[in-house]
Order: structure tokens, then sequence, then C-alpha cells
């Protein structure tokens, strides 16, 4: 069993700086090293795809699951970046928590709209303990859209400071 999430995030930069943002190694370089407080890494960049192995302390995880969790978790996340197509493009990831039977994954289809971007996403999100999956799976979810409006002004930033 699985739970959706949808969320928005707006980046006030247009939708050509924000998609050659996710296209520069250096960019997810800069995401990985502030989103949390424990620097992460880019594994792999190559081929519009961001392998990125990063750090999320206990503290951001929702109150029902660090009952369960003794220690950061470390994620990896796979980040496929799609064509510039005009006004929008579509990205995808993929996201494994290791040594936790949580993951989850998730489409984010950006629209341009002026001097503004727009990131639409349905992340899919999966706790795979027996009776308590169901019950975790939207709080996950409410940090995921926490942390994507971390990134989205991380972005915003790091658009403003090399673009």
């Amino acid at each position: 069993m699985s739970t959706r999430s949808e969320n928005t995030v707006t980046i006030n930069q247009p939708i050509e700086k924000v998609h050659q943002a996710l296209l520069t190694k250096e960019y997810w370089e800069f995401i990985v090293a502030n989103l949390s407080p424990e620097p992460g890494q880019v594994h792999d960049f190559s081929d519009n795809v961001a392998t990125l192995f990063e750090v999320l302390p206990t503290t951001l995880l929702p109150e029902a699951v660090r009952a369960m969790v003794s220690q950061d978790l470390k994620v990896k996340r796979v980040v496929t970046v799609g064509e510039l197509n005009g006004e929008a493009a579509d990205v995808n990831y993929t996201a494994d928590v290791k040594g936790t039977p949580v993951d989850f994954k998730g489409d984010i289809s950006l629209a341009g709209e002026g001097e503004m971007t727009k990131l639409s996403y349905v992340n899919e999100i999966s706790v795979n303990i027996p009776m308590m999956g169901a019950a975790i799976e939207p709080k996950v979810g409410e940090s995921l859209a926490e942390l994507f409006d971390n990134e989205g002004k991380l972005t915003e930033q790091w658009i403003s400071e090399n673009a």
C-alpha cells in the first residue's frame, strides 16, 4: 500500500533558468550541501540524471516516525530531468531510505508563468510496516512538502547567485 501526496512550489525565476539549474552539477552540489543540516553528496551526474546521497536528520521526520528511528536517515535520490518543451518540463525522482521500510517517488511538472515557475509534485510514499504504514505515510508526505519547499527556496537562491 502507498499514499499519494501533492504539493506545489513556486520559484520566482523563469522556467528557462530553473530548468538549466536542474541540468547543472553545481546546482545539485549546492542543494545537497544546504538542504539538510548534514551535507550530502552528488554521487553521479550524467545524461540529465542526478544521483544524490542525502542525510535527513531525525529532527526533520514526523514525530510518529522519530520514535522508531534511532539515527539520521541516509537517502539515495535519483532525479531525472526531462527536456524543456516551451514553458513546461517533466521531472521525476525515486528515493530509497537506506535501512528502513520507507521509500518514495514522484513526478514533478514544471510550468513557466512569466518570471515564475510552478513545480507541481505528485508523490507516492510507501512505509512497509504492518498496521502502521498507512498511518505514517501521510505524515511523511507532509515532511516531503516541507523539504520540497526548502529545496525551492534554495533553487531560487542558487539561480540568483549563479545565473
